[in-house]
């Protein structure tokens, strides 16, 4: 697996990258802005962070793209998704346990099959902020934008140089909000934080656009979930030093205002997280790193996912004491990994 790395500051790894969009056929020429939506967005990256909006200028430059359509296209494109009903089908499993051996986190990232073929790892090594490593979907939405023209870096999870993960899974609400696309939260908070309580601190201050949640761990032995509506949030903490998240709200509050069953009343979600908790259970006090496949990797069960809509893309296997990490995929078949180094 080709691991594309960018170096530099935030205007330069934007260039990099606006020259990969523009290498394969990328087109901002027909995007038609909303000026209220474009308005309150602007608003809200300037106040929260500027510097992505630098990296945008960078993409526009190394592209040769229509500046403003480009970042339009970015700090909108999730929000009007969400608008318009788009991207309902995903799922994800994400769990941490700790005992005397270590600290140990899974993640499965659930989503449409064909997003096998086009997922990357990539590498951002800014000069001014944490570097970090990031797996990413490239941004497909479906079958139809599984090609080279629609396909941009976005961090589904990252682990930075600090020892903090943060990774999130799909969650089903009806609100939205002026605010970060859940991958620049992960971005944000992989860029400036070493520890979960730092990466708290983040959500406090500053608002996401659309419903999420998120999973964060350090190399210290903490661990959180938040569990966001867009127009609020609630931390999770472990119980019996478990931690698990799929895609409902577990908080009794958020619970009331969960959509899940009503989106899709079929949705796996609370089978796998009860099938999950049950399998760490069966081993909690003996759980290893090697553990973690044994739930994510089971083909068995319903928690790796074969459906002709939805797949288990990637796995992760993260010691988060002793900093190793490992990426799975091809679950289904010739099962690949790679170890990830920051």
């Amino acid at each position: 697996m080709k691991i594309t790395t960018f170096k530099g500051n935030f205007f330069e790894i934007g260039e990099q990258q606006g020259k990969i969009y523009r290498k394969n056929e990328m087109n901002v020429r027909n995007v038609k802005i909303n000026h209220n939506l474009y308005k309150n967005q602007l608003r809200v990256y300037k106040k929260h962070y500027p510097e992505m909006l630098e990296e945008f200028k960078g993409m526009a430059e190394g592209g040769k793209f229509d500046e403003k359509k480009m970042i339009y296209n970015f700090i909108a494109g999730e929000t009007l998704s969400f608008i318009n009903r788009f991207d309902l089908k995903k799922a994800c499993t994400m769990f941490g346990v700790k005992n005397a051996n270590g600290f140990f986190v899974g993640r499965n990232y659930d989503w449409h099959p064909v997003t096998e073929e086009v997922f990357e790892v990539y590498k951002v090594k800014n000069t001014m902020k944490n570097p970090f490593i990031a797996i990413t979907d490239m941004g497909i939405s479906g079958q139809s934008t599984a090609k080279p023209k629609y396909l941009f870096y976005n961090a589904d999870d990252a682990i930075n140089d600090k020892g903090l993960f943060i990774g999130l899974t799909f969650a089903y609400n009806n609100k939205w909000n002026y605010g970060l696309s859940c991958i620049h939260m992960i971005k944000l908070i992989a860029e400036t934080c070493a520890t979960v309580d730092e990466a708290l601190k983040v959500f406090r201050k500053v608002p996401l656009c659309c419903p999420k949640n998120f999973f964060i761990a350090d190399k210290h032995g903490k661990m959180v979930v938040v569990e966001h509506t867009s127009k609020r949030f609630k931390i999770l903490y472990p119980k019996d030093n478990v931690l698990i998240q799929t895609n409902h709200y577990t908080d009794p509050e958020l619970a009331q205002e969960d959509t899940v069953l009503h989106e899709m009343p079929t949705h796996n979600t609370f089978l796998r997280y009860y099938e999950t908790l049950q399998k760490i259970n069966a081993r909690k006090e003996r759980f290893q790193l090697f553990d973690v496949m044994k739930i994510l990797g089971n083909i068995e069960s319903c928690i790796c996912q074969n459906h002709p809509d939805i797949k288990t893309i990637w796995s992760l296997a993260l010691d988060m004491k002793n900093l190793k990490y490992k990426l799975y995929w091809k679950l289904l078949g010739k099962r690949k990994e790679k170890t990830l180094k920051v």
